[in-house]
């Protein structure tokens, strides 16, 4: 049996509080604009790292196993959320997102989990195209232009969100939005070097 998987970062707090006054103007204004809008539920904001798609289910255990590797390598960081913009563009929109600071070590990260998937034969290939960390909040039946509906938030700050675990999420059709359920959740436990040295010397 396949399970449709993606590795990614919570997202929810604090952006359930920080983002709502904005995505709820959005909405009026898709409203009064007559968008047809799916919005994501402000409980499903996340953002993904790498995106596996329909995977056997007894691969689960080996990628639980990769994920919590990988986060033994890497210690916590912030990311800034900031700007709305749009995929494809502005003027020919079919999703909606927010900006997420293309950080360094989420970068590091990603590229230490891909290669120790594609090592233990869990990923087929990595893909080499650009990283472009985003958060999605809504998504458009028909391509439109949101540049109006967007331009008075473009460049706001939604603050940071503090990335302590990366989470091995199962996405599962359910009525109009899909549910993300949490399979198996890592902690960031790694070290800077100095801390490393210093526990090596005790």
């Amino acid at each position: 049996m396949n399970k449709r998987l993606f590795f990614a970062l919570n997202a929810t707090d604090p952006l359930s509080t920080t983002f709502l006054p904005t995505y709820k103007k959005l909405r009026i204004n898709a409203d009064q604009k007559e968008l047809v809008i799916k919005w994501v539920p402000p409980e499903n904001f996340h953002v993904t790292v790498s995106f596996l798609g329909e995977t056997p289910e007894d691969s689960i255990p080996a990628l639980s196993q990769a994920l919590q590797d990988a986060c033994e390598l890497t210690k916590p960081f912030d990311l800034k959320i900031d700007d709305i913009s749009a995929f494809s563009s502005e003027h020919d929109a079919r999703t909606l997102w927010l900006g997420v600071q293309n950080k360094k070590a989420l970068g590091e990260f990603k590229d230490r989990l891909d290669e120790i998937l594609k090592d233990r034969n869990l990923l087929t290939f990595i893909d080499k195209r650009d990283f472009t960390p985003h958060l999605t909040i809504a998504r458009l039946r028909n391509p439109k232009s949101v540049k109006d509906m967007i331009s008075p938030f473009k460049r706001k700050s939604f603050g940071k969100i503090h990335v302590s675990e990366i989470v091995l999420y199962e996405s599962k059709l359910a009525g109009a939005f899909p549910v993300y359920k949490p399979i198996f959740r890592a902690t960031l436990n790694g070290k800077d070097q100095d801390e490393n040295l210093v526990t090596a010397e005790e």
